[in-house]
């Protein structure tokens, strides 16, 4: 455990947690069942030492606590603790739980946070207040249990459909680290991966507003917006919301983009290595539809007999050449 996750551990023991702080330790902890067992000895001995305490110093506890855990482990062959969740789709993890004031101030109302977190599949929920939420592979939704007593305010690390619960008094709020979007009711698609550059919003009915520290844009239904992180700059087009919001049923669907952009597309949706030999173009225009069960070497067979192509796998990569 490295000394940047174990101060995020702290932070949500002693009630300092960000929201940054929760998404970074929910995919720490869903990362491996080790992980899983080292929170939960910690969280043991915090438990045992600090419960219906006043702190007067949270972080020289909490590192007493570390190096009494390293001591026994030390002493003894550890005992493998597996969690199991209901459902193989989305993960609800009770990432944090506050209670107590850094500086040994009086003990507060715990606040809980939780997480879904998708692996390899797509999946569906319910938010306390009725918001159906849609999370694609490898993407992360947290709120906290305030959810809803001012603001209905949720972090999103990857790919979301929302469709909003209507609530004129309290906005619904989606941090997006540094950018957010806040609606009352409505229904709209969010990309937001922190290994890419981009954040896109697309508007499929009511309206939202995209606000970034400098600036605010009001969207309309139809419309995506694409926010480039580095350079702070906002660009807006019409689209077809049921391209972007195919993922949902399972389905890779493309209209009017040339083979390099589907090739890109694919290799994007199934993590793998594509290659277009100097032998083809790849600008000619395709347009269809593929179940997302189907592999690359399916696909890649149904679409050479239309485009005039052969490929070939050398090890885990794909060589498309005439």
């Amino acid at each position: 455990m490295n000394q940047e996750i174990e101060q995020i551990i702290l932070r949500n023991l002693s009630g300092e947690a960000s929201c940054d702080d929760v998404i970074t330790f929910s995919e720490w902890l869903a990362s491996s069942a080790r992980n899983k067992e080292s929170f939960l000895k910690i969280k043991k001995y915090w438990d045992a030492e600090v419960a219906g305490a006043k702190l007067q110093n949270p972080e020289a506890t909490y590192n007493k606590l570390l190096d009494r855990i390293r001591k026994a482990e030390r002493k003894e062959t550890v005992r493998r603790l597996w969690i199991r969740y209901a459902g193989a789709a989305a993960v609800a993890i009770i990432v944090g739980i506050t209670g107590y004031w850094i500086g040994g101030q009086r003990n507060v109302t715990p606040v809980q946070y939780y997480s879904y977190i998708t692996g390899n599949s797509v999946s569906s929920f319910e938010l306390p207040d009725g918001t159906e939420i849609s999370l694609n592979k490898n993407s992360t939704l947290s709120y906290s249990s305030s959810y809803g007593e001012k603001v209905r305010e949720v972090s999103l690390e990857g790919e979301g459909y929302f469709s909003v619960m209507k609530d004129k008094t309290k906005a619904f709020v989606v941090d997006l680290n540094g950018s957010k979007i806040s609606v009352l009711g409505t229904v709209f698609n969010v990309k937001n991966y922190s290994k890419e550059n981009v954040t896109t919003a697309t508007l499929v009915e009511g309206s939202i507003r995209f606000e970034t520290p400098e600036q605010q844009i009001l969207l309309k239904p139809d419309q995506q917006l694409v926010f480039n992180k580095s350079e702070n700059q906002i660009g807006i087009e019409n689209v077809s919301t049921d391209l972007i919001t195919a993922w949902k049923s399972h389905l890779i669907k493309y209209k009017s983009i040339s083979f390099r952009e589907f090739l890109d597309m694919l290799k994007d949706r199934y993590t793998v290595d594509i290659v277009l030999s100097n032998e083809i173009s790849g600008e000619q225009k395709v347009t269809g539809s593929f179940d997302e069960s189907l592999t690359v070497d399916q696909i890649l067979d149904l679409m050479k007999k239309n485009l005039s192509f052969r490929w070939k796998k050398e090890g885990d990569k794909y060589v498309i050449n005439k």
